[in-house]
């Protein structure tokens, strides 16, 4: 073949290295999360210094949704794509060769930002290149190879001893490789955007339950997720249960997630929202009643149903604004919401780190149980208040999970940014060509 003729990546090959890198840092991520607390507890430090690693992670992260937007105007996607991914290995060595609790805060703050910059970027890449037609099954799979990924790292544990620093540099090794899918890539860079742009009153006119369920599924995601890990170590299992445990979560996200989703689609999503909360609320209140007599299996069972109900706001929340927003609305809701949940993340497990260091660690319970209530009570009073978004005007729901960074405006690029002439049928997304997945001119 001629040196000079332009080759093209073939679609599905292009955007399924995206997903097998983000995939790879999710192994990386997961085993990380069920090493650090079953570590810090071999050391003898008390669960709230295990805890303290989610607050600031969560404030690392909404550092990331703040300047990613700024890095992808320098740099681009690519170049961007491999410096969070650098930052991302850059935490995990410090955990790897820094004994030290101060250091493992700032290691995290770093993976925070890392990471939430890099699911940001990942998604944007991946709706800009996708079509009307593939757009939702290519972003679904992204979530569940990611969220897979996340549970199977975390599953790994059992076969690795926690003794010296193994564990942080398999993990490092995990992202080292997930580079390479990335740089190997030839999909067309998107355009970033120009800003972010932030309205909570704005967005709470449009729709308040929709806001309400990023502020609340925020920080029940985080500290559900770092807690469980720290609470089933505390109770005396093992390092290979608090990997089951926290796989099952994730396929617990998918079990509950996925049918509650496309029953949004048929009925009025609030009566989604509802029943999830008060599942929620029930599996938390069962956690509280069980506390220090949990068998294995009921510790799975009841965690996986808490945290697969937990997820469902998230996406449904998120569907439920999209029904009641207009098209011109969408960048300064998805903005907004991605700033909502990013606050909560960090505000939540905060408080509850402080909390355990005084009281019970069961109180991390009590804490979720009244956040879900309270969102319950307030999606009954709002369905009482106003009607339902007719079925025509609905958006199809789409799995997406609470665990990282709603990717705001990053999908959603400003109208002047597009094709004039988009195709309606996804948020003003233009179709995306052959042609539009050719590589660019080297510089």
């Amino acid at each position: 073949m001629d040196d000079t003729e332009e080759s093209v990546s073939p679609p599905q090959v292009a955007v399924s290295s995206i997903m097998l890198s983000a995939a790879l840092m999710a192994l990386a991520s997961g085993l990380t999360f069920a090493y650090i607390p079953i570590k810090l507890a071999s050391l003898d430090f008390q669960p709230w210094v295990a805890a303290s690693m989610t607050p600031a992670l969560a404030l690392g992260g909404l550092a990331g949704c703040i300047a990613v937007g700024p890095l992808l105007r320098l740099s681009g996607h690519a170049r961007v794509f491999m410096l969070l991914y650098a930052m991302i290995i850059i935490s995990m060595v410090i955990i790897a060769a820094v004994p030290s609790v101060v250091a493992w805060l700032f290691a995290r703050a770093l993976y925070g930002f890392g990471v939430n910059g890099m699911f940001i970027v990942a998604q944007s890449w991946l709706h800009d290149v996708s079509t009307d037609h593939n757009r939702g099954k290519t972003i679904t799979t992204f979530y569940v190879s990611y969220v897979v990924a996340l549970g199977f790292g975390a599953f790994t544990i059992r076969f690795i001893e926690i003794d010296g620093n193994l564990i942080p540099l398999i993990a490092t090794l995990f992202v080292a490789i997930a580079m390479v899918p990335v740089g190997l890539t030839r999909l067309k860079q998107p355009a970033p955007p120009e800003r972010v742009t932030v309205a909570l009153q704005r967005v709470w006119h449009i729709s308040p339950v929709g806001l309400a369920g990023m502020f609340a599924v925020g920080g029940m995601t985080m500290t559900l997720q770092s807690f469980a890990p720290i609470y089933a170590n505390a109770e005396g299992f093992s390092k290979a249960d608090v990997g089951l445990l926290m796989l099952l979560m994730q396929l617990g996200l998918l079990v509950i997630q996925i049918p509650m989703g496309l029953l949004s689609d048929r009925i009025d999503r609030r009566r989604v929202l509802l029943a999830v909360s008060v599942i929620a609320s029930m599996a938390a209140g069962f956690s509280i009643y069980a506390d220090g007599s949990y068998t294995l299996l009921w510790m799975v069972l009841v965690f996986a149903v808490w945290n697969g109900a937990t997820e469902t706001i998230y996406s449904v929340s998120s569907a439920l604004a999209n029904d009641r927003a207009d098209p011109k609305d969408y960048v300064l809701l998805s903005s907004t919401q991605m700033i909502a949940w990013s606050i909560s993340g960090f505000v939540v497990p905060l408080i509850a780190t402080v909390a355990i260091q005084y009281l019970p660690l069961s109180v991390f319970m009590w804490m979720l149980v009244s956040i879900s209530l309270c969102f319950g009570v307030f999606v009954l009073v709002r369905m009482r208040m106003t009607d339902a978004v007719e079925p025509e005007d609905r958006e199809i729901f789409q799995t997406a999970t609470a665990q990282v960074v709603y990717p705001g405006e990053f999908v959603h690029p400003e109208p002047s940014m597009v094709d004039p002439a988009p195709k309606p049928a996804e948020f003003g997304h233009p179709e995306t060509t052959m042609d539009d997945l050719a590589p660019e001119p080297a510089e």
